[in-house]
């Protein structure tokens, strides 16, 4: 199981560096992360200001957003995700319900294999690369992945790209 833990995250690392940075329509690959969420019956609200036209690795970004927000849709209820364009940057923030993670743990989970949800069943809890894996993307772009707590009461993600 393990090792099948480890060829998933090095096909994902050994991927992300054949693929070149295009022109990436962000505001298209929320509404597609989005869409993707609301299929499994969760309540997703998205809010996106205006065109969010950026430089990224069309898959591997994709693959980040949507690891933060089955993150947020396994955890909570209700996900808000939002686009905003920054001076220099584009803010995709999404944040949920759930039950959140204490301050002293947010940078602990993106440790390869650190999982919060210490039950040994893969479904409610993953095999947790999923935040290491986003923040992987998000610095190999140039920008970073934060958590910090929710409006909502759970858990804010904010990932920052610069633009």
């Amino acid at each position: 199981e393990m090792e099948q833990m480890i060829e998933g995250y090095l096909a994902f690392a050994r991927g992300e560096g054949d693929e070149e940075p295009v022109l990436v329509d962000f505001a298209a690959v929320l509404e597609e992360v989005a869409n993707n969420i609301r299929r499994t019956g969760k309540q997703v609200e998205l809010s996106v200001d205006g065109e969010l036209p950026g430089l990224a690795r069309p898959l591997a970004i994709k693959r980040c957003i949507t690891n933060l927000a089955a993150n947020a849709a396994r955890f909570g209820s209700r996900v808000e995700i939002a686009g905003k364009r920054r001076k220099r940057a584009i803010d995709i923030i999404i944040d949920d319900d759930g039950p959140g993670i204490a301050p002293d743990l947010r940078e602990d989970v993106f440790r390869p294999f650190v999982r919060l949800e210490q039950s040994r069943n893969r479904q409610t809890g993953g095999v947790g690369l999923g935040l290491t894996i986003a923040r992987d993307v998000a610095r190999a772009h140039g920008g970073n992945l934060t958590l910090s707590e929710s409006p909502l009461g759970g858990l804010r993600a904010r990932l920052r790209l610069p633009i």
